[in-house]
């Protein structure tokens, strides 16, 4: 049922499902009835279908014999999808329509049809030529030596044969790059743990594959050194090296080094304005942020994703006003609604972050039922990477109430956080503020000592860089910024 519930949903979104699945009306209706009802969600599972269809259990032979000719069906319909339905690359688009051109060559070259194979072949060609598809260009070149050996022509055989020969080992280097790259991917999406023991490894393997890929210059093997770096350079946390090499990338592909037609610039520009973003490039970040934003639809989830990266660089900055107009945009922007919850929640955070920052916002805070994460323990598995920063604002929300016994209660909290979950180098900078915070407290929300004695957490502080992505937690606010806001707060309740 899962498969069918897949197909159905792939297939008679991309075309008219009437006029191509159905021809035989008796035969169908069945058929019919049964896609119908799982694009419903009638049928949960083959148990539902049978009993409904022919009152019978899954392992009905009338069930198994309508589930296997729609699942033919469905499948043979793969080859009339609309691509451009699913919103789909046209260097994708290009792709599939080599691939239909190599099944016609096939069937023509069986019937010995080798003229409009070669010609089917010259386009396959052609289009992997512009497209940079290194497979798809062996795959056309062996289809014109086969012809023209079978057609007994010399001269054009030999020239087809040179080309085949350069694409062969440009492919070897790009499929060893490719592979190098799938073991970085496949160990970096493991665990924290295959992550961490990958990190010595990867120095010499982003070597590699650099090499790989000026030896081929095919755009498989610019990607795989590409994705890995701006990776490996996320997890030591050296962010200003994804700042340049991403800026460079733009240059490689004007100065046509990197193939134009499969460059991802919607995700080059992204990663630009995150690494600027985590490289306290602010002032660059910014001008990037705005220049780009046109580039991104509003309607689809990227557009949500880049604004986080905006508006944190907003609120780095300072840039309240400019914060609070991106806040504006992306409450008011009716797509809001189809984003996961788990990106609503980011939102919220972010904008309980700005209200304590900036009391004159001009938009109210999303989730009015528990705008401040109140209710939420000192950790919890479905926020992680938020979790410090759910904890800073339970606190400085008290701590701006006056509420000394909801901090007092914190206190411990705080305390059992630290040794539970604060124990490796890269939470140094979260460990710090958080003693920070404590500091308040013990101290009796004296701001001058409270000044006095948390310097040296506070030098520190400035001191210790930003970690790496994986390991990092979230800072929506820099905790320069926020023990500066907290220190204010205590002068004002002093006074």
């Amino acid at each position: 049922m899962e498969e069918l519930k897949r197909l159905s949903k792939l297939v008679t979104y991309s075309l008219n499902i009437n006029s191509v699945l159905y021809q035989d009306k008796k035969q169908g209706n069945k058929e019919d009835v049964l896609i119908s009802n799982i694009k419903k969600g009638k049928y949960k599972t083959d148990a539902d279908a049978a009993l409904d269809l022919y009152q019978a259990g899954p392992n009905d032979v009338r069930y198994k014999m309508l589930k296997h000719r729609l699942k033919r069906k469905l499948y043979n319909n793969l080859y009339f999808i609309d691509y451009n339905k699913l919103n789909t690359k046209v260097s994708f688009q290009k792709e599939q329509e080599c691939y239909s051109m190599l099944h016609h060559a096939h069937v023509l070259l069986r019937q010995y049809e080798l003229d409009l194979v070669i010609s089917i072949a010259k386009k396959i060609i052609a289009i992997a030529n512009q497209y940079d598809f290194t497979s798809l260009l062996i795959s056309g070149l062996e289809l014109l030596t086969l012809s023209y050996s079978q057609q007994g022509a010399l001269k054009p055989f030999l020239s087809a044969k040179q080309d085949l020969t350069v694409a062969l080992d440009k492919r070897n280097y790009e499929r060893e790059a490719v592979s190098l790259f799938q073991y970085v991917s496949i160990n970096l999406k493991k665990s924290v743990k295959s992550r961490k023991e990958l990190l010595p490894e990867l120095p010499s393997i982003l070597h590699k594959l650099e090499d790989l890929w000026n030896s081929c210059g095919t755009f498989d093997a610019f990607e795989s050194y590409y994705k890995a770096y701006i990776w490996y350079n996320e997890l030591e946390g050296s962010f200003a090296n994804i700042v340049t090499l991403t800026v460079q990338s733009e240059r490689w592909v004007e100065e046509g080094k990197v193939n134009l037609l499969r460059f991802e610039y919607s995700y080059n520009k992204f990663i630009i304005v995150y690494a600027h973003l985590r490289a306290k490039h602010l002032i660059n970040g910014l001008l990037y942020a705005e220049r780009f934003l046109a580039d991104f639809n509003p309607n689809t989830s990227k557009w949500f994703a880049y604004m986080e990266n905006y508006c944190l660089l907003a609120l780095h900055s300072k840039l309240y006003e400019l914060a609070d107009s991106l806040f504006q945009k992306v409450f008011a922007n009716g797509a809001y609604s189809k984003i996961g919850n788990t990106a609503k929640e980011r939102w919220v955070l972010y904008q309980a972050y700005f209200s304590l920052v900036n009391s004159n916002s001009t938009t109210g805070i999303a989730n009015k039922k528990n705008p401040y994460f109140i209710s939420l323990p000192e950790y919890s598995k479905d926020k992680q990477g938020f979790n410090v920063a759910i904890l800073v604002l339970q606190f400085v929300y008290f701590l701006k109430k006056g509420d000394a016994e909801a901090l007092m209660y914190r206190i411990e909290s705080l305390k059992k956080y630290i040794l539970t979950h604060l124990k490796d180098n890269f939470s140094l900078r979260s460990k710090l503020f958080l003693k920070l915070l404590m500091l308040t407290v013990t101290e009796d929300f004296n701001a001058e000592v409270c000044a006095t004695k948390g310097e040296k957490y506070f030098e520190k502080l400035k001191d210790t860089p930003t970690p790496g992505d994986a390991y990092a937690e979230i800072e929506i606010i820099p905790y320069e910024h926020l023990w500066e806001l907290i220190l204010d707060t205590l002068i004002k309740r002093e006074a």
